[in-house]
């Protein structure tokens, strides 16, 4: 869901037209009214804008987060050619991308999250698009040693070295599901484009 602004700068900010202005703002109430345990974290948040802030070349951006243990960091989003610690290469020590995690806690999730409530574990995820489609999937396959009612489910961003996890999103679940003992169960995130 996205929607287009275009404004004058001078001699005062002014919108001079918009485009699904009025859809864009309906959607995110009825979201936020109707889903209220699904929440996007402000670190995914400040991940996105500077994955597209433009960066010339020699210069460095960076975003800071929390990550699961609860240090707070700052991880580099582009770098100078030849350094690693850009959290999108994926160097001989370490992978990168995205994970999922379940879990059994019933906490009311919150911007400020940085991890599951009560994590039972985390998987490498995949990502798919479909061309012509408007979405993409990210999901992850899920084989428990026991019964287990799950609660809540999390997104993570893993980045390149070193290497950290980024909490991007953490939903409650509407009620418990059963992930049976040794029954693959995925678990899907599907963003609209």
């Amino acid at each position: 869901m996205h929607m287009i602004e275009i404004w004058r700068m001078k001699p005062e900010p002014r919108k001079v037209t918009s485009v699904a202005e009025d859809l864009f703002w309906k959607y995110l109430k009825e979201r936020e009214e109707r889903y209220r345990y699904d929440l996007g974290t402000d670190w995914f948040g400040r991940m996105m804008a500077t994955l597209f802030n433009y960066v010339p070349s020699g210069y460095t951006d960076n975003f800071s987060f929390v990550d699961p243990s609860g240090t707070s960091r700052t991880k580099n989003v582009k770098t100078s050619p030849g350094n690693y610690t850009d959290m999108l290469v994926s160097t001989y020590n370490t992978d990168v991308g995205a994970f999922i995690g379940v879990g059994t806690g019933t906490n009311t999730p919150s911007k400020q999250d940085y991890k599951l409530t009560n994590e039972v574990t985390r998987q490498s995820a995949q990502g798919r698009y479909i061309d012509g489609s408007s979405y993409f999937s990210v999901f992850a396959t899920f084989t428990l040693s026991t019964d287990t009612n799950i609660t809540e489910v999390g997104l993570y961003y893993k980045t390149g070295y070193p290497s950290y996890y980024i909490l991007l999103d953490h939903t409650l679940l509407s009620s418990p599901v059963l992930f049976p003992a040794n029954t693959p169960m995925v678990v899907m995130y599907n963003f609209s484009i």
